[in-house]
């Protein structure tokens, strides 16, 4: 009997934490080679904007992206020279926000390159707010001047 509950427990366990199939279906759009085009903002203006405490929006410019679904883990690599160049390396996740509503939240946090999570850097919380088979859209929302201001990622797709 004491084996029956342990087995029924562990099933919930795995149900109760396993992607719905909009979450699934969205983790193997984003698998792949991306490049970030371009970072803009809901607002006219020119700003110097420092992405993820790493670099300037500018040097994210052209920067390419790997996103593996399987293990939740990526790498983007900045190779604008007048910048600091390199791989930094990830773990992701896009999270649908409700049931059934196509909404998401995505979520990364930084990683050394054996996947341990580095306990100086803090995750970040952005949305989702676009994707398809070859482009796609992440939105952080920060408070500047006291009100909310978005900084879009524009991604596209790439077969490095």
């Amino acid at each position: 009997m004491k084996k029956i509950g342990i087995t029924l427990f562990m099933a919930a366990l795995l149900v109760s934490c396993s992607l719905s199939k909009i979450e699934k279906s969205a983790r193997n759009t984003i698998d792949g080679n991306w490049v970030l085009n371009s970072v803009t903002y809901d607002e006219p203006g020119v700003f110097n904007t420092i992405l993820f405490e790493d670099a300037t929006a500018s040097c994210f410019t052209d920067s390419q992206w790997f996103f593996r679904s399987n293990n939740s883990t990526g790498t983007y690599t900045i190779i604008d020279t007048d910048c600091s160049t390199g791989v930094r390396y990830f773990r992701w996740a896009a999270n649908e926000i409700g049931k059934d509503t196509g909404d998401f939240e995505f979520t990364l946090k930084f990683t050394d390159e054996k996947k341990n999570d580095l306990e100086d850097k803090t995750g970040y919380r952005m949305k989702m707010k676009y994707l398809d088979a070859n482009s796609m859209q992440i939105t952080q929302t920060i408070q500047f001047e006291g009100k909310p201001f978005n900084i879009n990622l524009n991604f596209t797709r790439t077969t490095l």
